[in-house]
């Protein structure tokens, strides 16, 4: 019997194409005790699920090493310093002499009779080149070649070789060549590509860098270390040895470590990256703290409620990271591509290097061989491997920075097709908290009597319409009154004496089992009635506060087309006051949590694309039944496991945000792969000399290995333009 699945974050050095990802997931999908891989090129980390019974990390390890790439550890930091060190590095070395070869290639040009130890010059500076700025790329090609498989590695390893050693000949047997016109090396091909895709790499890498920049402020969010009280006093200690129950002192501009709960002191917390309100938030005994949030005034001491991955930062940071993990339909269609490509390049490289041969100008083999290595260079499916996962990266940091978190990236192809937008009422629209809005007395009575009288017994009771009253009263600044032969019945009301008088605050029925005549009873939605005295006195009419946000909410989505629709299990009356407010002409009331996942599939078999929005237990079926699960972070645990999408502060406007952010997503996306297709479509037939007997043009490998490297920089910088495009 095998033991619960393990999900890792696996980081991978040496991945730098398409082609690299689907043969990482082929090939650690096929070691036993494996259940899925998900690899994640503009991270260079792998998701991967297995069974520890079956298989452990040495093993995993084992396996990326043997098929060529370099096992970095697992649940890393987003940042790959080392492999930008590596390609600065490289860069540094390679770009000088780089340099001086380009120079006696194409400027200086020495004198016919000093071209013989100008070649040899040349061949032992590209060799320096190649080994201390290529080597990376050889060892891989070469791993891939006792594989039997291929990937940009190959390309590159295939057209800088074929150049070198074309030269290489032609500077050892110089006569063979000239007698058959065909002298000229091309030293500077090999080491320009090399040195310009190094640059790409670079460019590419502080690029995705920028692009897990939101991750990467998440986790930095919260400090190394606290300092927590004890017996003897205080001592600063590393966050990561904190202990529930742990008692830790925060001063101002301090970062909360863990999550916890005021035990003494008051100050000021800014939330704003739980909530995105930069208005600091008001904290003393009894209020809830968070890791991550700063103390901006005051001195706090806190008692540890939540510690290492249960904090609410770690969960955002976990979610951020899982959805960046996950692949959209879309991408699945470009790794399916790519698996094919590589092969299919290697092919139409050769067909071109015949086609150049056979019927191609003199120099022949010269021009075949220009032909070959440009093909080979320019088709480098970088750009494809990097469209769809740096726009995912960007977007989830973007929008976790928006109290948007997102679970998967197919949930960001989705949102955005949304068109009708299911709501609960309670926690949704609603802050479900009740609140007294209106107040009637009857004929010869005051206000300020009817609320003192009500409240002073309302607040020796637990119900939640008490607590209405008795937060009215004191928003009125009214005094609460001594109760006398103080009596409660559950569920119905409350009785007492004060000033010497019997006073009844409850339901209808209520007064009226207590002899109490001419009561109203046409009153909308929840009421509370009393009497004084056995003599009707005046009633509160109690409502669930709609949210401040939730009107703009509604318009919002009516104009971009979404029909939004309340679906509750509270009364009609209640249903309804709250959708007339915002203006909402579908609803239902009354409905139990079968009845939300029926009428739900009753508008997906039309046809709908709907979302809906919850925060209860009673939501969390429609919550996974629907095409997208917006849960609310005030409900229950249960809701957001269910949700696609979680909103962080309780804010409305975050669902408009969050499907916004979806849109922009899918069109950054779909820019992207554009781009990388139709930047191979244009540039193979360019490289492979098709225009060149109509127009006289072509690509040399010099200039393809220029447009190969910047390709990937050109898709990860447009990425990044989901960090700044309007929400």
């Amino acid at each position: 019997m095998s033991s619960k699945l393990t999900e890792k974050s696996v980081n991978i050095g040496g991945m730098t194409c398409a082609a690299c990802v689907r043969r990482v997931e082929k090939k650690l999908g096929k070691v036993e005790g494996v259940k899925s891989v998900a690899v994640n090129l503009a991270t260079n980390s792998a998701a991967v699920e297995y069974d520890p019974a079956v298989v452990d990390m040495d093993e995993i390890a084992q396996e990326i090493e043997r098929i060529g790439y370099v096992y970095k550890g697992v649940d890393r930091d987003i940042a790959d310093d080392e492999t930008e060190l590596y390609y600065a590095k490289a860069l540094k070395l390679s770009a000088p002499v780089t340099f001086i070869v380009f120079l006696f290639s194409m400027v200086i040009m020495p004198p016919h009779e000093y071209m013989g130890i100008t070649n040899w010059v040349m061949m032992f500076l590209s060799l320096y080149v190649m080994y201390f700025g290529g080597r990376s790329f050889y060892k891989i090609a070469w791993k891939n070649l006792k594989n039997r498989t291929s990937d940009m590695n190959t390309l590159l390893a295939l057209g800088t070789l074929s150049a070198f050693s074309y030269s290489a000949a032609v500077t050892i047997y110089p006569k063979f060549f000239e007698d058959h016109g065909a002298a000229h090396v091309y030293y500077d091909a090999s080491v320009v590509i090399i040195t310009f895709i190094l640059l790409g790499k670079l460019l590419e890498t502080r690029a995705k860098k920028k692009a897990a920049g939101a991750i990467e402020a998440l986790l930095n969010l919260a400090p190394k270390t606290a300092t927590i009280i004890e017996n003897d006093g205080e001592r600063e200690v590393a966050v990561s040895t904190l202990k529930i129950g742990d008692v830790i002192r925060v001063k101002p501009g301090g970062s909360i470590a863990v999550d916890g709960m005021v035990e003494h002191g008051q100050g000021s917390v800014d939330e704003s990256m739980l909530t995105g309100e930069s208005v600091p938030v008001s904290k003393r005994a009894g209020d809830s703290l968070f890791a991550g949030t700063i103390l901006t005034s005051g001195t706090l001491l806190y008692k540890a409620t939540s510690v290492g991955t249960d904090t609410v930062l770690a969960g955002i940071i976990k979610a951020v990271k899982g959805a960046t993990a996950s692949k959209p339909r879309v991408q699945r269609m470009a790794d399916q591509v790519s698996a094919v490509f590589v092969p299919a390049v290697l092919i139409i490289a050769a067909v071109t290097f015949l086609v150049w041969i056979t019927v191609g100008p003199q120099p022949v083999l010269t021009n075949s061989l220009l032909a070959f290595v440009s093909v080979l260079i320019v088709a480098c499916p970088c750009a494809m491997g990097l469209a769809t996962p740096t726009a995912v990266m960007v977007a989830t940091g973007r929008g976790a920075s928006e109290g948007i978190l997102v679970k998967n990236g197919e949930t960001l192809e989705k949102a955005c097709k949304v068109n009708r937008v299911i709501f609960d009422k309670t926690g949704t629209l609603t802050t479900g908290k009740l609140r007294v809005e209106n107040v009637y007395t009857a004929v010869g009575y005051t206000e300020e009597k009817l609320v003192s009288y009500a409240a002073s017994l309302e607040a020796l009771s637990e119900h939640p319409l008490a607590k209405a009253v008795v937060t009215h009263a004191k928003e009125k600044n009214l005094p609460l009154q001594h109760v006398e032969e103080f009596v409660n019945i559950d569920g119905e009301g409350v009785k007492g004496n004060l000033d010497g008088r019997e006073v009844l605050v409850g339901k209808l029925d209520f007064l009226k089992s207590n002899g109490v005549d001419a009561v109203p009873s046409d009153f909308a939605g929840s009421h509370v009635y009393a009497a004084v005295d056995g003599v009707y006195v005046g009633v509160f009419g109690i409502a669930d506060t709609v949210k401040d946000d939730a009107a703009g909410t509604v318009s919002k989505l009516k104009k971009m087309g979404i029909v939004p629709v309340i679906i509750s299990g509270d009364n009609e009356k209640s249903v309804k006051s709250v959708a007339e407010k915002l203006e909402i002409f579908e609803y239902f009331s009354g409905v139990n949590p079968k009845g939300k996942l029926a009428k739900l599939h009753e508008y997906r078999d039309r046809g709908d694309i709907v979302a809906m929005v919850g925060d209860g237990i009673n939501d969390a079926a429609a919550l996974a039944a629907s095409d997208v699960g917006f849960a609310m972070s005030s409900g229950t645990e249960v809701a957001m496991q269910s949700g696609d999408i979680t909103i962080i502060g309780d804010k409305t406007d975050r669902i408009v945000k969050a499907i916004k952010l979806s849109g922009n997503t899918l069109a950054i996306i779909r820019e992207n792969l554009f781009w990388a297709f139709f930047y191979n479509i244009v540039l193979i037939p360019l490289a492979a000399g098709v225009f060149y007997p109509a127009f006289g043009i072509r690509m040399m490998p010099m200039y393809a290995g220029i447009a190969m490297a910047f390709s990937s920089v050109s898709v990860v910088s447009n990425s990044l333009r989901l960090k700044i495009k309007r929400l």
